[in-house]
């Protein structure tokens, strides 16, 4: 866990500042296009990570879906469904990096969680953003729960590379996908 944190600590910062979604989230427009983006975002990683994680034990893949949380977003925003483009995600080469993909979209659960909370301190409606916190107050129990998968399926060297190398291409898909939509799309 430590190896990920240090290994994409600034990728996650570069994120954070290029997408600055609370300045999104107070537009109509820019709120239903944060919405269509990561809807995009999890299509695209979602149907890639599947092979490796659908049936893996303890994971419960489908349960962690932000899919339908989307859905209901989009539609919430006056969003269409059908047309919305999916992001390319290449398949992984290992169960190791699918894991460390996951880590990046899992972990966006905790900060989501944060952010929801941010914005209700702020007095700002959160209609549209419930893709941002789907586990509520479970949210820990969730994440101690995917670092006991992570930690199980990556015990040595070779598969914490690969774990890290899937996280770092996460946070840069997810970047690119959400910050600089002409360069992906």
């Amino acid at each position: 866990m430590n190896r990920l944190r240090t290994a994409t600590a600034a990728l996650h910062s570069r994120l954070e500042l290029d997408l600055d979604l609370f300045e999104q989230v107070s537009r109509p427009q820019g709120r239903r296009r944060l919405v269509e983006r990561f809807h995009g975002l999890h299509v695209g990683a979602e149907r890639a990570l599947a092979p490796f994680l659908s049936s893996l034990s303890g994971l419960e893949f489908e349960k962690r879906s932000r899919l339908v949380h989307l859905d209901h977003d989009l539609v919430a925003l006056g969003g269409r469904l059908t047309d919305i483009p999916a992001c390319p995600v290449a398949s992984p080469a290992s169960l190791a990096e699918a894991l460390g993909l996951f880590y990046v979209l899992e972990g966006s659960t905790l900060g989501g969680h944060v952010i929801r909370r941010q914005l209700t301190a702020r007095g700002v409606d959160a209609e549209g953003l419930s893709f941002l916190d789907p586990y509520g107050p479970e949210v820990g129990v969730r994440w101690r729960d995917f670092l006991a998968v992570l930690d199980r399926e990556t015990p040595l060297e070779p598969a914490r590379d690969d774990a890290v190398a899937g996280a770092v291409t996460g946070f840069t898909l997810t970047h690119d996908w959400l910050c600089v939509p002409e360069a992906v799309s």
